[in-house]
């Protein structure tokens, strides 16, 4: 039967996904959060070349990208695993996925800094304080509100950087409000989790949990097929 979008629904089944998987995704995210404090120890303490440092620091990005992209997936195979079971190389991000999120956030955080400095050469006055609120909230807008959806198509069907933007605002239409109130529920939820160590550790993984399964449903709420509880429950 076809279901419309549920914030309810989403919240639901994110978090029987967490709980049915909680082991893992701990495992994960610990390993994970120790291997990236390890790599920026080793960068801020042992590159005090410039030119070594940013080396070592795009070298950093892309292990991040790695790390980052190989949890997205490893959410999406948990999701699935009524229907086939997976080993960890299942959950490796191909070299396409890894260029795809990296061309896409570096050209983001390009037009940021244009942005930016376009506005920062201006005359102070109104118009430039205007601008500046408008540049920052709007940048800000689309790295925590669409880039997350972006990131989604860029793993689980395999799309290019700038075909995934496309693609996410195409899945937003009839439900960018409930989307909007999902994402507010997920920043509070965010600062909440952080106040307490494990919630510190788990809240990354718990808010990419909601926003990958919230990219299943707006699929689903957009074509006439059945929303399996299998697939999404």
């Amino acid at each position: 039967m076809y279901h419309p979008f549920s914030v309810s629904e989403t919240l639901k089944t994110s978090w029987y996904i967490l709980k049915k998987n909680f082991a893992v995704i701990s495992v994960y995210s610990i390993l994970s959060l120790l291997v990236m404090a390890f790599l920026i120890f080793w960068i801020y303490f042992f590159t005090a070349n410039s030119t070594i440092g940013l080396i070592v620091f795009f070298v950093l990005l892309i292990i991040i990208s790695y790390n980052f992209l190989a949890f997205v997936k490893l959410i999406f195979k948990l999701m699935d695993n009524a229907y086939h079971e997976f080993s960890m190389k299942d959950i490796i991000p191909s070299f396409k996925m890894v260029g795809s999120y990296l061309t896409l956030l570096l050209t983001i955080s390009a037009l940021i800094v244009f942005l930016s400095k376009g506005v920062e050469k201006l005359n102070d006055g109104m118009t430039k304080y205007v601008l500046g609120i408008m540049e920052f909230y709007i940048s800000q807008f689309f790295i925590l509100f669409y880039f997350p959806l972006c990131t989604c198509f860029i793993v689980d069907d395999h799309s290019g950087p700038f075909e995934s933007v496309a693609q996410s605002f195409g899945l937003m239409k009839g439900n960018i409000v409930k989307y909007f109130i999902l994402f507010i529920v997920v920043e509070v939820l965010a600062v909440i989790a952080s106040s307490t160590i494990v919630g510190f550790i788990l809240v990354i993984p718990i808010v990419n949990i909601i926003l990958a399964v919230t990219y299943r449903k707006l699929v689903y709420s957009h074509l006439d097929v059945d929303d399996d509880v299998a697939e999404t429950n």
